[in-house]
């Protein structure tokens, strides 16, 4: 049991001294300004966020852009990605250890456009998330920064084994604006879309929630999932998907989509105050980084420590089988020995028993000898006596 202990805790410091070797340089971040995104409040998260390099892309993306780079941030684009570009995204994820940040927008105005590019982005690099085709709007003055259409959404992220997200909820107390942001959705094999609120599925993680909220519908094709019948203004109040995540575990792979924006947004996530609101945005952000970091980092190695854990504790279990096996056969063999010694004292006492009767017997036949004789010889005696007293014949 010893020498086990022993072994997790050599197997972990390698993994640890791995580890720090593979990132002995900070995770670097590349922020997309390549296709049409907005640079608005960019400047501030990366001079108060200085764990991550930083880098700002300007032309399209490619595998030498990418060479390098840990994180992406996709921050609403407005232009379409080409299939260059997609098959670009996609190889850099399928190289492991990365996250991708994907912002869309409602379908309000031009945003319709946004989600249509955005969802095929999606498509092409193979994850279920999708943007809703639609607009997330909240009536309650609890709910939104003085307008129906600048929601406050809330940091509830879901629990995942190893991937530690309660990172994303550290000092949050106050809401986080979303300016007329849309939803998320996901598609399933078939090609269905489903809601996230209700249906799951094995890697869909849910980060931040609209509360009390509505679909609304400003520009064609109706939403996919939540129709104006049962979610529209005045069916009652709603929740949503505002962000979520897909994590490819054999990969280590984080996909994020929102449906706003952290940067470049009308009012981006990043904002502290809002119409007299106040707001947690960049505590949030920072909390964002600083879990993307932690799953790129830490995550493979907890996931590796883990498993080492199992196997380890699997192994254990075993020869502790087996012992107990062996204890079992010698208690079975030690139960066989008493009931042989049971045996064995049980024929001694009927050898003791019988020795006895034999000793008796010999007694009896030694008496009946020396009364035999005692006959005989009074036998002898007596004829004796017979002879002597017989008178003589006359000469």
């Amino acid at each position: 049991m010893k020498a086990a202990k022993a072994l997790i805790v050599l197997a972990v410091a390698a993994l640890l001294l791995a580890s720090f070797n593979a990132h002995a340089q900070p995770v670097v971040v590349a922020v997309d300004l390549g296709h049409g995104e907005s640079s608005k409040y960019l400047d501030y998260i990366m001079g108060n966020i200085t764990f991550v390099t930083w880098k700002v892309i300007k032309g399209a993306i490619n595998a030498s852009v990418l060479k390098g780079v840990d994180i992406l941030l996709l921050g609403q684009p407005t232009v379409a990605f080409s299939p260059d570009e997609i098959k670009a995204i996609r190889d850099w994820l399928n190289t492991g250890n990365k996250v991708l940040y994907v912002a869309g927008d409602s379908d309000y105005g031009p945003g319709g456009k946004t989600i249509a590019q955005i969802n095929d982005l999606l498509a092409g690099i193979g994850t279920k998330l999708r943007l809703e085709h639609g607009a997330v709007y909240s009536d309650y003055p609890e709910m939104n920064a003085k307008a129906y259409y600048r929601l406050l959404t809330f940091v509830e992220p879901d629990s995942y084994p190893g991937l530690n997200t309660e990172m994303l909820k550290r000092d949050i107390t106050l809401p986080v604006l979303m300016h007329g942001p849309g939803c998320v959705i996901w598609v399933d094999e078939k090609g269905n879309y489903r809601d996230p609120v209700k249906e799951t599925f094995p890697g869909l993680i849910r980060l931040v929630w609209a509360r009390k909220s509505y679909m609304g519908d400003n520009t064609p094709p109706t939403p996919y999932v939540y129709d104006l019948m049962s979610y529209g203004k005045g069916t009652g109040d709603h929740s949503f998907v505002m962000y979520a995540a897909e994590y490819w575990p054999e990969k280590n792979v984080l996909i994020v989509v929102a449906g706003e924006s952290l940067y470049g947004d009308y009012e981006p996530a990043w904002a502290s105050r809002y119409y007299g609101v106040d707001l947690d945005g960049p505590t949030f952000v920072a909390n964002l980084l600083r879990w993307w970091v932690y799953v790129i980092t830490e995550a493979p190695l907890q996931a590796r420590i883990t498993q080492l854990s199992s196997t380890v504790n699997e192994g254990i279990s075993k020869v502790n089988s087996a012992l107990a096996s062996q204890s079992s056969e010698i208690q079975r063999l030690k139960g066989d020995l008493q009931s042989l010694q049971s045996r064995l004292d049980k024929l001694s006492s009927d050898v003791s028993s019988l020795s006895g009767s034999l000793s008796s017997l010999a007694g009896t036949v030694n008496t009946l000898m020396i009364i035999s004789i005692v006959e005989a010889v009074l036998i002898v005696a007596a004829l004796a006596l017979i002879l002597l007293r017989k008178p003589k014949a006359a000469p």
